[in-house]
């Protein structure tokens, strides 16, 4: 793409958001005492979230088009039914979306420099950077979105390295695109189009659909000398704020803007904001950066002689904090990732919890689950609910046995009573009534219907939704345990003993060496399938040692290739990062420690590809560029399954059980949280030195040695114990 030019009387040309050829970037990570780089091509994503707002962009600065990831790899190319296809990138306010970007152009001596070849690009969670040089002018660009506020604010510096003075015209050109998120509509019918308006040297945007409640408001912190509105090739409004300087020899001079969103009180509030909000930017920038300092400040760290492994646990929970979420109908939440998932699922948010539990994101966590309550339907907690609260789909058969999974670990990690109270009937209702009752007519245990994968190609009953459903109904029973209900406990028991009693004589394919992926419903004939959710019995602890042993040695012969976990044996080569950290809970629990590890290497290899600092759906790279499943169930590995870390807050108690791998001679674990106690542990092939930092009272702890002989302690607040060698 050539550079814009100047018209006849002075005006730019309007510039495209993004260079067809551009040249590598170098990517940097800048975060604490975190510093990475490596050069990536121009077209790579970047994101910059708060939890109102969220901007999807390219590391060159532009802003290329972005379509469903699963549509181009299944079919090639977006749907032709699909309202968003190449329209995922830009500025969002979930559930709107504002504008498919913007961006700067720098008239200087005749000529115009677009800003769309950065040639480095660093994140450092609260900003992100853009680097440009052109002659003797250096530009960099900052955007960043404050943590709680529906708002973007991006700032553009020039500085003049030469001898010589430069006179300079600036435009900041916004490329609107009012467009409704997908399944959802904040009026009656989706919007097409918006008006724009300039007022006092702002830009208004209003929604076709809905112009009194959505809008958005965008100016600069300065006034420009000229405001306007015109059109793209495709008839996009494009607003253009410009601004002429002169800069002299060594000197510098930044122009700062901020974009509001407003989905409910419309123009006069979003004008109202930006000009509140646009002063207070330094502040609000302070505030962006406090909260992702803390996540080092207060924990939880894990060190260990892998520098990277390490950086990667905390990587892991900036990308959880990217993706924590608020709209005004579902509070706070998660989003399951990026590009094209900023909803609320069910099942990502399971997998999920104990990652995010354990990264102190307790109130949007237990929120996250209550959603999953509150919209359930008969007992069937949905799979996916857009921010507008709307359900987009409804739940699979182990969704909701997956839902009561998490509502334990909840209370595991927390021991919030009151919150085990607030979901106890529902998760009763789910098991007993839904999923045992109008899932399961048969009467066998084993729920019928689509499961976490969602194929066509298997029997009604399937793998995973059983495994899931006895894993949860002991769950239950423990819930009913605490509440003091020995009626539901006996029944949870009994009901996960059938499914236990019968499970390897109905589900075990010894001439696949694996467990079957489904049973026809009618004579519970095996259907198996080479899908990666052969483990789930082995994470969750319902295979047989034997069994396991086996379906370990198929995985290795068959299933493995050098990234992790494949979705489907001999067929579907790419390794989700979930299937691999589900690969490793499995190898943990049974006795196969260093298979674990090499699991949670490579889902922290994702870190090494495409966006820097970001946790893929793929490893090494692919799908959604920033996933939460990815990021939580690293951590929940290094916690719970290297560090072999198991929490009861409820009786102030915690199992430590390390499974170091062999070539460590030592792990850290600084500053866990659980319920009111903090906790950190040194681990050595030897033994453990536990550190009670914080307490209301006694910690009950116990240390498992790796010849499985145990030790018990009791440890006060403010002291240590050594254990082992």
């Amino acid at each position: 793409m050539r550079d814009v030019l100047l018209d006849t009387v002075g005006k730019l040309t309007v510039p495209p958001l993004y260079h067809d050829k551009a040249q590598d970037v170098l990517q940097v990570l800048a975060w604490g005492d975190i510093r990475q780089s490596r050069l990536s091509p121009a077209s790579t994503m970047f994101a910059t979230t708060g939890r109102q707002l969220y901007v999807i962009g390219d590391i060159d600065g532009g802003f290329r088009p972005r379509s469903n990831p699963y549509d181009l790899y299944n079919f090639g190319q977006p749907l032709p039914n699909d309202p968003l296809a190449n329209k995922l990138q830009g500025v969002w306010a979930q559930p709107v979306k504002a504008l498919n970007g913007y961006g700067f152009v720098v008239e200087a001596g005749g000529e115009a420099w677009p800003l769309l070849d950065a040639v480095r690009f660093t994140q450092t969670f609260a900003d992100v950077q853009f680097a440009y040089r052109r002659g003797a002018l250096i530009a960099t660009r900052q955007d960043f979105v404050p943590p709680d506020r529906p708002a973007l604010f991006t700032t553009l510096a020039l500085r003049n390295t030469g001898n010589r003075p430069v006179d300079v015209r600036l435009v900041f050109f916004v490329y609107f695109d009012l467009e409704d998120a997908w399944f959802t509509s904040l009026a009656e019918q989706r919007n097409f189009g918006e008006t724009v308006t300039v007022k006092d040297g702002r830009l208004i945007a209003r929604a076709t659909s809905a112009p009194e409640a959505w809008a958005v408001a965008i100016g600069g912190a300065m006034p420009p000398s000229q405001t306007r509105v015109t059109s793209g090739p495709d008839g996009q409004h494009i607003g253009q704020l410009a601004y002429t300087a002169r800069l002299e020899a060594g000197a510098e001079q930044a122009w700062a803007f901020g974009v509001v969103v407003e989905s409910k009180s419309g123009p006069q509030v979003a004008l109202q904001h930006l000009d509140e909000w646009l002063p207070q930017r330094e502040a609000l920038l302070v505030e962006k950066q406090a909260l992702y300092d803390s996540l080092l400040a207060a924990g939880p760290r894990f060190h260990s002689p892998d520098v990277r492994f390490s950086a990667a646990f905390d990587l892991a929970r900036a990308n959880l904090q990217m993706l924590e979420a608020e709209s005004p109908a579902l509070g706070r939440y998660f989003y399951a990732g990026l590009e094209n998932f900023p909803f609320w699922f069910s099942n990502d948010g399971a997998y999920s919890v104990p990652g995010l539990l354990a990264s102190n994101l307790i109130a949007s966590t237990q929120n996250h689950l209550l959603i999953g309550q509150r919209l359930a339907s008969q007992g069937r907690v949905p799979h996916q609910v857009s921010p507008a609260g709307k359900v987009v789909a409804k739940g699979n058969a182990q969704e909701t046995p997956q839902w009561v999974l998490a509502l334990w670990d909840v209370y595991r990690w927390t021991g919030d009573r009151d919150f085990l109270a607030e979901t106890y009937h529902a998760a009763q209702e789910g098991l007993f009534d839904y999923t045992l009752g109008a899932l399961d007519p048969d009467g066998d245990g084993y729920p019928a219907g689509p499961g976490i994968i969602e194929s066509r190609d298997m029997g009604a009953e399937k793998l995973d939704s059983a495994t899931y459903l006895w894993a949860a109904l002991h769950a239950l029973a423990q819930m009913a345990d605490v509440l003091n209900d020995p009626a539901t406990a006996a029944h949870a028991h009994a009901a996960a003993d059938c499914i236990a009693t019968r499970f390897d004589a109905d589900w075990w394919d010894a001439a696949g060496g694996t467990y079957a992926m489904s049973l026809e419903a009618a004579d519970n004939a095996q259907r198996s399938v080479p899908y990666w959710a052969v483990v789930v019995p082995l994470e969750v602890g319902l295979a047989t040692p034997e069994h396991a042993a086996v379906t370990f040695a198929t995985l290795r012969a068959r299933y493995l290739n050098q990234w992790g976990l494949k979705h489907t044996a001999g067929t579907d080569e790419r390794v989700w990062a979930l299937s691999t950290a589900t690969l490793s809970r499995a190898a943990y629990r049974y006795g196969e420690p260093e298979l674990g590890f090499q699991m949670l290497q490579h889902i922290a290899q994702t870190l090494d590809h495409g966006s820097i600092g970001l946790f893929h759906e793929l490893i090494p790279d692919g799908l959604c560029f920033l996933q939460l499943w990815s990021g939580a169930t690293f951590v929940r590995g290094v916690v719970e399954d290297l560090m072999g870390v198991h929490v009861r807050a409820d009786r102030h108690a915690v199992t430590i059980a390390p499974k170091l791998p062999a070539a460590w001679d030592c792990a850290e674990l600084e500053h866990l949280r659980f319920g009111e106690h903090a906790i950190s542990i040194r681990a050595t092939p030897g033994g453990i030195a536990v550190c009670h930092l914080s307490g209301p009272g006694p910690l009950a702890v116990t240390y498992r040695a790796p010849d499985g002989t145990e030790t018990a302690f009791t440890l006060e607040p403010g002291k240590v114990h050594e254990s082992g060698a």
